[in-house]
């Protein structure tokens, strides 16, 4: 990849490297620039977390704050250090739980430009306080968003007056194998005859679980194609977890519905599948979602957030947020005819390589960078 003119350094500030769509964006973004010979620094605010190792071999440097407690000036200090070392050309912050932070220790450390990335729909900001981060946009000199729908909710809530460059998430090619299929089907004891439901998050309230166990529910009552659903993601010792666990058993659907866990095989859990199902009632523009497309996978989604712009045009069948009938609905459409599944699945991978790649991502945040430069 040649080198690009006119930007040599960036740093991307977000909490941590958790597994999570943001977190996902942040690395692949930072892989991207490397490749372009942009020096990138990757600053976690919090702890490192389990995409920290990928972020090194993307090639950018990893700097893990530590910070453990919600007003933590000796944060922003240590910050404002690693700053005035790198001496960044552009700060992109990708949460906004780091932003006073990014604010406050740029005041100290060359005050270069920052640029603020948003991810989500803020599912449930409106319990916090907005005044820290509002009066933190004072000190953006640009900002971003995933989608249309993500830009409205942030210049609300963060009561932003100025322009939001849209820059879609990017995300490599997934390529599905027939052995990693019969692999993972082998591992979890799943007939090539049955129909599989793939859903992937960490299992809170905003991915609509419990919708998803209703839809599976209803799709058995109609006695209709063999089927199994598999959730891979995080599972906590939370009420909302333990309440997913309970309904599960109590709709009996305990040898149809699996929560995985937190899984690395991402081309063996998509070989595996057969369709994709995002339950979701507040998203952004999820990376999940754009790996399945560009899987191949048909898609069973909800209408929130971007999905619609991503996957309305053929790649897969939407519902409304929060109606588990309309996703069952769709679930057996996917499930019992083979013929729609690829041909949606088709339309799904094309879209995705088409309008949701790496390097069309990298390119666009580059083009925002270079515009907060110039900004004043």
């Amino acid at each position: 990849m040649a080198h690009r003119p006119g930007l040599r350094s960036a740093a991307l500030v977000i909490h941590s490297l958790a597994a999570g769509g943001g977190e996902r964006v942040v690395t692949h973004l930072a892989a991207g620039l490397a490749r372009r010979f942009v020096r990138t620094a990757v600053i976690c605010l919090g702890p490192s977390g389990p995409l920290a190792d990928e972020v090194r071999a993307g090639g950018a440097e990893l700097i893990v704050i530590g910070s453990a407690t919600g007003y933590d000036v000796g944060a922003a200090c240590r910050l404002a250090r690693v700053l005035r070392r790198l001496r960044p050309e552009v700060v992109n912050c990708h949460d906004r739980s780091s932003l006073p932070y990014v604010v406050l220790a740029n005041l100290f450390a060359g005050r270069r430009p920052i640029v603020y990335s948003a991810h989500g729909l803020l599912y449930n900001a409106d319990r916090e306080p907005r005044r820290r981060h509002r009066l933190a946009m004072k000190g953006v000199r640009l900002a971003t968003a995933v989608s249309e729908p993500v830009a409205a909710r942030h210049r609300e809530y963060l009561a932003w007056a100025g322009p939001v460059t849209i820059i879609p998430n990017g995300v490599p090619d997934v390529s599905r194998s027939d052995e990693l299929r019969q692999a993972v089907r082998g591992e979890l004891g799943i007939d090539e005859r049955e129909a599989v439901f793939l859903a992937v998050g960490n299992a809170r309230p905003e991915k609509g679980f419990e919708d998803l166990l209703d839809a599976a529910a209803d799709l058995v009552g109609r006695a209709g194609p063999n089927f199994r659903v598999l959730i891979a993601g995080k599972m906590s010792d939370t009420s909302y977890c333990r309440g997913l666990l309970d309904r599960r058993r109590r709709l009996g659907l305990e040898g149809m519905v699996e929560f995985l866990g937190y899984r690395e095989d991402t081309a063996g859990l998509y070989s595996a599948a057969d369709a994709f199902v995002l339950s979701s009632r507040s998203e952004g523009l999820p990376m999940v979602l754009l790996e399945a497309m560009t899987a191949g996978l048909p898609v069973a989604a909800t209408r929130v957030g971007g999905v619609p712009d991503a996957a309305g045009d053929g790649a897969g069948i939407l519902v409304d947020p929060a109606a588990p009938n309309e996703l069952a609905d769709a679930m057996a459409s996917l499930a019992g005819n083979a013929d729609l599944r690829r041909r949606l699945g088709d339309q799904a991978r094309r879209t995705a390589r088409e309008r949701f790649g790496v390097e069309a991502m990298v390119e666009r945040y580059i083009e925002a960078y270079e515009a907060a430069k110039r900004k004043k």
